[in-house]
């Protein structure tokens, strides 16, 4: 049985995947203690390495139309969109407003 790698699901688990990679490479850049500078340089070009990867995947499910909900954004994307004040990637970011609660049965 194949699995449609064209779905909301796989496009949410890139976003996650990004969203691990952007921390760690947070973490490598302010807290990780390196024996050298070399060590560090090279780590945190392979973390770099992943993550255009995984980002030129989610760019292009994004191309073909999948759309997943505006919660699973990875962290980096929401702080590009708030920066750059685009009007359509911002309609993608996720709201800040309170949730109704849910009606009483």
């Amino acid at each position: 049985m194949e699995i449609n790698a064209y779905s909301k699901y796989a496009l949410r688990d890139l976003y996650q995947a990004i969203d691990l990679l952007d921390r760690k490479i947070n973490h490598c850049t302010a807290l990780e203690i390196f024996p050298s500078q070399e060590t560090r340089e090279m780590t945190l070009r392979k973390l770099a390495t992943k993550r255009a990867a995984l980002v030129k995947s989610a760019l292009a499910l994004t191309a073909l139309g999948v759309a997943t909900e505006p919660n699973s954004l990875p962290r980096s994307y929401i702080h590009l969109v708030q920066n750059t004040g685009d009007v359509a990637a911002a309609q993608d970011a996720p709201s800040r407003a309170v949730r109704k609660p849910r009606a009483a049965k």
